[in-house]
């Protein structure tokens, strides 16, 4: 009878581990390595370029490659011109329901002497801008948040366009586990303790 109980348990326990993997699971990730470098760049499976005319470009490894060693990655200010609103975008190619996430990504300052760049990022109803300055190196910055509605991941470069934009790499967007799922997870943990407390008593 205690091996059922602790076997019941037990598989409460995993059925919560699987339940919290599924729910923190990473939902996007682009690091642009693997994409075909360009200029006004059009995107690729996870990410589209959008907002013309305003553009972006790939750019990195033997190709305009402001930050060495970091393979890949998006001038959020493309080559498309002077003057535009925005000055470039990326959305997600995915949309995401309402929840909580966890963001995080590397932006670098546009490294070519030319003013102070502002990104804004948004998903449903968060939002959150970042300004760097030229010389800025690339910085991770990671964001804990609840949306209450759904949307695409956007990063928009506020403009005017001077094709000089900040530096954008490595992009994870995962979900964040719901609260029902811990508590599941500790309530399952708390009975296999008080079933081996139980066993050891009685022995």
């Amino acid at each position: 009878m205690y091996l059922k109980s602790i076997l019941g348990a037990a598989s409460l326990v995993a059925a919560a581990l699987s339940a919290s993997a599924a729910s923190g699971a990473v939902l996007l990730s682009d690091n642009f390595d693997s994409d075909t470098q360009a200029l006004n760049w059009t995107g690729d499976a996870t990410f589209s370029s959008t907002g013309a005319p305003a553009s972006t470009d790939l750019i990195g490894t033997g190709f305009f490659d402001l930050y060495p060693g970091h393979g890949n990655y998006v001038d959020l200010d493309g080559s498309s011109g002077i003057g535009n609103l925005p000055a470039g975008q990326l959305t997600s190619t995915a949309s995401f329901g309402p929840g909580s996430y966890t963001l995080s990504f590397l932006l670098g300052g546009n490294a070519r002497g030319a003013p102070d760049q502002t990104t804004t990022i948004s998903l449903g109803d968060f939002t959150t801008s970042i300004t760097r300055a030229s010389g800025d190196p690339l910085k991770l910055y990671s964001f804990s948040f609840t949306t209450a509605a759904a949307g695409n991941l956007i990063f928009t470069e506020q403009g005017p366009s001077d094709q000089q934009g900040n530096i954008l790499d490595d992009t994870i967007l995962s979900s964040v586990p719901e609260p029902a799922t811990w508590a599941l997870m500790l309530a399952g943990m708390g009975l296999v303790g008080a079933t081996l407390r139980r066993r050891s008593a009685l022995a």
